[in-house]
């Protein structure tokens, strides 16, 4: 897991604020940038930009619409494979019952480590080194469980018991490097950054564009309604975090322990 940039370290709130600020600013700066304009050369009240307007603003909305179904998208990915990992692991320990006691108890012990790493994984929220050391600890007990089904079916012949837990094993390991990689998947910085940079220009080409007068709590309806957007496609996108996760999803995980007691 490659380490995380600035903007990704950076909150949904405090993006959500640095967007106000950004769209007032940009606002003011092309308003004043436009009077300035008509005192030198009185000519220039006449341009009329609104057709450039329109065209950000579309140019926007598009993106806007664009990056939230692009991280709405990748969190109902991150949410399914998380109740298939929780299935997946539920069908391996059931599967150890049709073990002879000593070796179901031994295998039994490793998989509640297992669980316990799982769910000490999502636990470690937005903390990137104890994601990776659980996701270690995760691969190397998975590779444990593994080795010991093997080695039984080695010295026993048992193929059909090991024939039914081994695919699951598999599966089980198999999942977590899915689920590794769908996290990881969010939004390109380069298009976030586009997106800041769009909602600068639009603003400043509409304070441009406005007249003498200016009603400022429009402004800040417009700018407080644009960085709300945009809080909530980073925080779909951070599902470890934020007010916008995948607590209700991991707590299936969390429910695996009750299969464990006798």
């Amino acid at each position: 897991m490659p380490e995380l940039s600035f903007l990704q370290t950076t909150t949904a709130f405090v993006i959500a604020i640095f967007i106000f600020i950004l769209v007032m600013l940009s606002y003011w700066a092309g308003h004043v940038w436009r009077m300035r304009a008509i005192k030198r050369d009185p000519e220039h009240a006449k341009t009329d930009i609104k057709a450039i307007n329109g065209m950000l603003i579309g140019l926007l909305g598009l993106l806007l619409a664009f990056t939230f179904g692009m991280s709405n998208s990748r969190y109902d990915d991150r949410r399914h494979i998380i109740i298939e990992e929780s299935n997946i692991i539920g069908t391996t320990i059931l599967r150890t019952d049709m073990y002879p006691d000593s070796m179901r108890s031994v295998l039994r012990s490793a998989l509640r480590e297992y669980v316990e790493s799982r769910i000490a994984f999502y636990d470690a929220r937005s903390d990137f080194q104890k994601t990776m050391s659980e996701f270690r600890e995760g691969q190397a007990l998975s590779a444990k469980i593994w080795s010991m089904a093997a080695d039984y079916a080695r010295k026993n012949g048992e193929i059909t018991r090991t024939s039914q837990l081994i695919p699951s094993i598999n599966e089980m390991i198999d999942i977590t490097a899915t689920r590794l990689a769908a996290s990881e998947g969010t939004i390109p910085d380069s298009i976030m950054y586009f997106l800041f940079i769009l909602c600068a220009c639009t603003s400043f080409l509409m304070g441009y564009d406005q007249g003498s007068k200016v009603e400022w709590i429009i402004v800040m309806g417009f700018a407080l309604a644009l960085s709300a957007t945009i809080f909530s496609i980073v925080d779909l996108d951070r599902p470890r975090s934020g007010l916008i996760n995948m607590d209700r999803p991991n707590q299936k995980i969390v429910d695996l322990r009750e299969m464990f007691k006798e």
